[in-house]
């Protein structure tokens, strides 16, 4: 044992003695940089090198140098080569030290030019100077010796404020030297220590505290290791840095990325890069430039990030930002203080204001103390969206849809009013104009003003769905029953006419109920937790229904929910309207072969009632497919515009023309009179349901053969079956 522990000593000590022959030839001393002076009186501008330490630096150039960190293992050598006559010192420039061999030369870092006693600050890099002495017994090899990268987040004497997003000043100790040795710098390598992070245009800055991340240095690699079990990996040289948290003695790391579920963060943009704001070039006026922060700037987004918290306390815990936004038309900032630019954020990072929903903004902090009554606020910046050649007038639209609303509640009045029309058929239009008066209801109210209350908008928005859905299911049923009517292949068994339209009724309701309050549901669990934005619906977030504007990239869950499944409802009648149309036809020619008298009348009179059923029906779907055929076409083929608002104008009136439809018949003007009371003139018995006489069956019938024998008694039929054969021997 004791052996082995004084082998382990040995190898540890001679892995030092052969690190400490590897010689690193450095320009100039520790804690300098190289410097470029420019002679420009001589002919051929030459140039000469001088090094430069931090204090000359700051006191008489006014610029801030890091220089290189050569661990304390490294033997290292100081001086610049020496200048022959007439030959000037040659700067190679160094991508790889491991490749690297110079000949009487020294690498350092090069930070500055001097031209005239003006300094020229320039992106530092590492330069190798060669002499034009060259002596074979004195080449030198740096290979092995390595220069790992890091980044310091923020400028020496400064931390980084992770509640604040900003680099602010600070007396504790945050150099360079206390971040490599913070971070276990290993005293066989040389450091190179740049200042801030650019991110490209399209990745956030990410930033990682040491409370949630654990932050381990691997050469010039960042390795992150999430202590809640996930968000782990690594961040490439050149796309991280670090620094001291502002607030304590953590660390707190800043990662470039474009996917920031990698670490479960939540992701805003910020308009000015980090350390900068927003300054009005004009009191009265939002047109800004960003300028430097003060201290007392700070970006301070806890309004908006408050309700958030509430329903998930730890979604602050890892924020990203990404910097500036590019707009086609401009910009437009939201002015907090006014209702009409009400806006907030979403759980998924994204913003819902008049304008749009979604990802095309960014937050600042605007400084207008130099106004008066000037102050610091923060606020949201929106990319413009220009209008649309003709704005559409939403008084009208609230004056139209109101009126169709009146319409279908006397439509309504009037159904549930008169016992007669309480058959299977007038049920199924009850429960039909009921819907469509919820709908148009709740969109009378969403088109009258703006509903300030986030909480009623949404409740209008499913409103209007379910109760469109819920109509568009009723219509289906009733093109459905006069298809049954018409198509039956079945026998009838006898049974109670009472029985059978309860039991038909229920079914149906059944599958209307069923199908609104199934798609309403789905929606509604992937608007209140969503896991795609093509089925996220956003209802009643800026508009009082789907929260993207019809035409939109993101106007997916509108087809999704609305278009398509509509759509498929509308086929679907239009097929069973022609299939009944056939089965019509073929009823209407076998009634019209039998002959006059009490059996023939009331088989025709049977046949009349069940075609006026079909073609009233065909006549709601044509007001129903209409609409839906219009809104399809509208997202195809968007010009001209005014023809879009006439057809929108018309479909606002589907109301009346249900009330049309639906109530201004004969039949329903002298039912409604000898309700009131107001006609002395009996009713003619055809204008009577036909389902309430005695010997009355249901439209139930199936087949030509079915539907007169749904009609006739069976006495009747035998008299019926002779009339047809004496009608096909006559010449």
């Amino acid at each position: 044992m004791h052996l082995l522990i004084v082998m382990s000593v040995i190898v540890y000590a001679s892995a030092d003695i052969v690190q400490g022959d590897k010689v690193f030839r450095k320009c100039c001393p520790n804690n300098q940089s190289l410097m470029k002076v420019f002679d420009d009186e001589s002919f051929n501008f030459s140039s000469t090198y001088k090094c430069l330490d931090r204090e000359s630096a700051r006191n008489d150039y006014n610029i801030t140098i890091i220089p290189l960190f050569v661990g304390k293992n490294v033997s290292v050598e100081y001086g610049i080569p020496e200048i022959c006559d007439d030959f000037p010192i040659q700067e190679i420039s160094v991508i790889d030290l491991n490749s690297a061999v110079v000949f009487n030369g020294c690498y350092d870092r090069l930070v500055a030019e001097l031209h005239n006693d003006t300094v020229k600050t320039i992106i530092p890099l590492i330069v190798g100077l060669k002499s034009c002495v060259e002596n074979e017994d004195n080449k030198t090899s740096a290979n092995a010796l390595t220069i790992h990268n890091y980044r310091k987040c923020c400028p020496r004497g400064q931390s980084y404020d992770s509640n604040f997003h900003i680099c602010r000043d600070t007396e504790v100790n945050n150099s360079e030297e206390w971040l490599l040795k913070r971070l276990k710098m290993k005293d066989n390598f040389i450091y190179e220590v740049d200042t801030g992070l650019h991110c490209e245009t399209d990745e956030y800055s990410i930033e990682l505290r040491q409370r949630f991340f654990s932050l381990q240095v691997d050469g010039s690699t960042l390795k992150i290791f999430s202590k809640k079990g996930d968000g782990s990996g690594d961040a490439v040289p050149g796309q991280w840095c670090v620094d001291r948290e502002f607030s304590s003695s953590e660390l707190v790391a800043r990662v470039c990325s474009s996917d920031c579920s990698k670490y479960g963060a939540f992701c805003v943009r910020k308009c000015c890069p980090i350390g900068y704001h927003y300054k009005p070039r004009r009191c009265g006026s939002f047109a800004s430039k960003c300028v430097p922060n003060v201290d007392d700037v700070l970006f301070n987004i806890s309004d908006y990030m408050e309700p958030l918290q509430h329903k998930n306390p730890e979604i602050t815990d890892v924020m990203g930002f990404r910097i500036d936004l590019h707009c086609n038309a401009g910009r437009v900032v939201l002015n907090k203080s006014v209702e009409r630019d009400r806006h907030r954020l979403r759980s998924d990072g994204r913003l819902i204001s008049p304008i749009s929903v979604g990802d095309g903004y960014c937050f600042e902090a605007f400084d207008s103390r130099f106004c008066p009554d000037g102050n610091i606020f923060i606020t949201a910046v929106n990319c413009f969206i220009k209008a649309p050649e003709v704005v559409k007038n939403f008084q009208v639209s609230f004056f139209l849809i109101s009126i169709s609303s009146v319409c279908l509640a006397l439509t309504l009045l009037v159904y549930i009013s008169l016992p007669e029309l309480r058959n299977l058929h007038g049920r199924t239009l009850i429960c039909h104009v009921s819907m469509m008066l919820l709908a148009f209801g709740c969109l009378a109210r969403a088109q009258h003003s703006r509903v300030a209350d986030n909480t009623t908008c949404t409740l209008i928005g499913y409103g209007i769905y379910f109760g469109f859905v819920a109509a568009f299911a009723w219509l289906n049923v009733m093109c459905f029953d006069i298809w049954w009517t018409f198509g039956s292949v079945r026998s009838v068994q006898p049974m109670r006419k009472a029985n059978t339209e309860l039991r038909r009724f229920l079914w149906y309701s059944l599958y209307a109920w069923s199908t609104a309050i199934l798609l309403t549901l789905v929606m509604f669990i992937f608007d209140k937790y969503p896991v795609s934005d093509y089925l996220d619906a956003n209802m009643g977030e800026g508009l009082c229904w789907f929260g993207t504007y019809q035409n939109a990239r993101n106007d997916w869950p509108h087809y999704i929910y609305f278009v398509i499944p509509m759509g498929l409802v509308t086929c679907t009648n239009f097929v069973l309207w022609v299939l009944t149309a056939r089965h019509c036809a073929r009823v209407k020619s076998e009634v019209h072969r039998l002959q006059a008298g009490s059996v023939g009348d009331r088989v025709k009179r049977r046949f009349r009632v069940d075609r006026a059923k079909y073609v009233l029906t065909g006549k709601l779907w044509i007001v129903m497919g209409a609409g839906w055929i219009s809104e399809l076409m509208s997202t195809i083929v968007s010009q001209p515009w005014w023809l879009w608002t006439i057809i929108d104008l018309i479909n606002e009136l589907q109301g009346v023309f249900i009330f049309l439809i639906l109530v201004m018949k004969p039949k329903l003007y002298y039912l409604i009179r000898k309700r009131l009371g107001c006609s002395s003139i009996p009713i003619d018995t055809r204008l009577e349901k036909p389902d309430a006489q005695k010997n009355g069956t249901s439209s139930s019938a199936r087949t030509s053969s079915t539907f007169l024998s749904r009609a006739l008694s069976t006495d009747e039929r035998t008299n019926t079956r002779l009339s047809l054969q004496n009608n096909v021997k006559q010449p």
